[in-house]
């Protein structure tokens, strides 16, 4: 009997030092944290087999010599109209630009699987006006359309104007399943046609064309776990 009581004390008295033992230390300092894996595993270049793009595949083929251009989506009209008087009785001519369709550009970029992706940077083969990032986790996400909804925008030299070649890159520190890069069409001058019609006396119309894209390589370190294992 004394013997069953001393083991039953003894095992106590481990407990309470093992409990005593955990005492001021947090969960992170227990077991591994996933921002503590993400700080020591080294950042690297994510292999371009692991990106996709239906539309522009030469832009993540690793191949800085192969050239992606934005998808038009639009058309500038500059001409001269009538615009009707205060009084309702004359009409005067105005120069005005209308815009058929939208000015604003996109290109989609899948990963193999979610990543956490700390920086990307853009080739450019081409200025680039107002040039943007955004990103989606999954597809519940992923939301196609002007305004990209359901895209989380990345705010570093967000819309920035990109003038020559030479690579630019984005901070972007987040795990990501797409990433969606938006940029403004340039008007295409060179290909303009004027018209005159009885409407107006004359007018331009001025097709759009979208910038070009040599590469875009992605940065980062495959996460610890899947998304439903957070």
């Amino acid at each position: 009997m004394k013997k069953w009581a001393f083991s039953i004390l003894l095992l106590l008295s481990f407990s309470i030092a093992g409990c005593a033992g955990l005492q001021g230390k947090s969960g992170t300092e227990i077991l591994p944290s996933r921002l503590t894996w993400l700080q020591d595993t080294p950042i690297e270049e994510i292999a371009s087999s692991r990106l996709t793009c239906d539309t522009h595949p030469e832009i993540v083929d690793g191949n800085l010599e192969t050239v992606g251009t934005f998808e038009v989506r639009g058309a500038v009209e500059k001409k001269y109209d009538i615009v009707e008087g205060e009084s309702g009785f004359y009409g005067k001519n105005q120069y005005v630009t209308e815009l058929d369709g939208t000015i604003r550009c996109e290109i989609l970029i899948k990963l193999e699987k979610p990543m956490y992706v700390s920086s990307v940077e853009v080739y450019p083969a081409s200025p680039i006006p107002t040039l943007a990032l955004s990103t989606a986790l999954d597809e519940s996400e992923r939301h196609f359309g002007e305004s990209g909804t359901g895209f989380k925008p990345v705010h570093d030299k967000q819309y920035e104007d990109v003038e020559g070649t030479k690579p630019v890159k984005f901070q972007v520190e987040r795990e990501l399943l797409y990433l969606r890069v938006t940029a403004d069409a340039v008007e295409d001058r060179q290909d303009a046609t004027r018209f005159d019609d009885s409407v107006s006396n004359e007018g331009i119309d001025i097709p759009l064309k979208g910038a070009s894209i040599r590469e875009i390589k992605l940065y980062g370190q495959q996460p610890l776990y899947s998304k439903t294992e957070k």
